[in-house]
């Protein structure tokens, strides 16, 4: 198992988490989960159908442009990928911009959320997520991870929250597993290295996200 960031001493210690009997189901069975200890309680539906990078199977121009989501980041496709970093996918973009390899996304903070259209505090938390961004995207990076979902659905959810950041698809769930993810929305913290730092569940408020920021990546906004 890979090496994982302690979330009790700020995310500056490494340990090796156990393997669970959750995280079992996750990877072998491929099963819908619910994190009970998140607020969001979201739980993952179990993912259907595949989407294969590059394909813009599922939504039109019309609805692509309507989402306004900026271009997604370019990522080096060569650059190692790291035990305690993103996991080494390469995933669809939802909006524009070529598919992106998540371990090759490297050399500034970045802030990856995990969300989707069928999760309830998504549609609370997307917004403040847009705005935080669109004021501080020259001190740190966002990416988005729309899981287990429909293409024009996730398009129409980002039209609506006007999130604008970029965002990749993730149709299977793939991210789940490396991630650790078992609730909706998850937000992970990312270094400029590509190590992961720390990560939260849902973030209520823009000051709220300032902090983490700040405790996870060391940027003061």
């Amino acid at each position: 198992r890979p090496a994982w960031p302690d979330m009790l001493t700020g995310g500056m210690a490494l340990r090796r988490w156990p393997v669970t009997a959750a995280e079992a189901c996750l990877v072998l069975a491929g099963c819908a989960s619910q994190d009970g200890s998140n607020p969001a309680g979201s739980a993952i539906p179990t993912p259907s159908g595949s989407i294969q990078p590059g394909s813009t199977e599922g939504a039109s121009t019309e609805q692509i442009q309507a989402a306004r989501l900026d271009e997604c980041p370019a990522s080096d496709p060569s650059v190692p990928a790291r035990a305690d970093g993103l996991p080494d996918l390469t995933l669809p973009c939802l909006g524009r911009g070529n598919p992106v390899r998540l371990a090759g996304v490297r050399g500034m903070p970045l802030v990856v959320n995990v969300w989707a259209s069928w999760c309830g505090p998504c549609k609370a938390e997307l917004p403040l997520m847009g705005e935080f961004y669109r004021a501080h995207s020259n001190q740190v990076r966002f990416l988005g991870i729309d899981l287990a979902d429909d293409r024009a659905a996730a398009l129409a959810m980002a039209a609506q929250t006007k999130m604008t950041f970029p965002s990749v698809q993730d149709p299977n769930s793939e991210v789940r597993a490396g991630l650790r993810v078992v609730g909706v929305p998850t937000t992970v913290f990312v270094r400029a290295d590509g190590s992961i730092a720390g990560r939260a569940s849902v973030v209520s408020s823009e000051a709220e996200l300032a902090e983490l920021i700040n405790k996870y990546l060391q940027v003061k906004v």
